[in-house]
């Protein structure tokens, strides 16, 4: 067979396969443009969110700069319970270090919403979960510092062994030694692995 005629040959199927499936091709053409303008929107909504997650968190820091201490705490639990990865820690820790909540059980509670966000990987929520033992240093709530702490103590974590030696301070500071020295000798059998 010459190569015009194989050409044309092969032009005719072609054409054949769009006349046949014409109208399958259209709906999967609109198809893709909507999946494509949908995601577009998807990705320009999640950026508008935000921009106004981080506006309400500067919004804060202005307003308690400004001495309004109510609303820039308000502020930052609506930034905590809107559940973004990295606005909603830093809303906590702005709430902690600037002593906006005195109630221990209301600051467990946000550790705790924090601790549920599932964009946030393994290791800042282990990084989490002692900056709450940290927290709960103070409160004195030994049976939740342990809850808190052994996750981690018990995963491959980056975070393990400054777990294990905040625990086993924690008990030298109630004086807790015996509790104390299991912590020790487990940090120091994994420092011999």
């Amino acid at each position: 067979m010459p190569k015009e005629a194989l050409k044309k040959n092969i032009q005719n199927k072609i054409s054949d396969y769009i006349k046949y499936n014409f109208k399958k091709i259209i709906v999967l053409l609109i198809l893709l443009i909507v999946f494509l303008l949908t995601y577009i929107f998807y990705i320009n909504l999640k950026k508008e969110s935000e921009i106004k997650l981080s506006e309400k968190y500067t919004q804060a820091s202005i307003q308690f700069k400004q001495n309004n201490i109510n609303e820039s705490k308000l502020l930052l639990e609506n930034v905590i319970d809107k559940g973004h990865k990295f606005y909603s820690p830093l809303a906590l820790y702005f709430v902690i270090d600037n002593n906006l909540e005195t109630d221990p059980l209301k600051i467990i509670s946000l550790f705790d919403k924090i601790l549920k966000i599932s964009s946030i990987d393994k290791e800042n929520l282990n990084l989490i979960k002692i900056k709450k033992a940290i927290f709960l240093f103070n409160v004195n709530d030994e049976e939740l510092i342990i809850k808190t702490l052994n996750p981690v103590i018990n995963s491959k974590s980056v975070w393990r062994n400054l777990a294990i030696k905040l625990i086993s301070n924690y008990f030298l500071s109630i004086d807790q030694k015996t509790k104390a020295n299991e912590y020790i000798q487990l940090l120091n059998s994994t420092k011999i692995q």
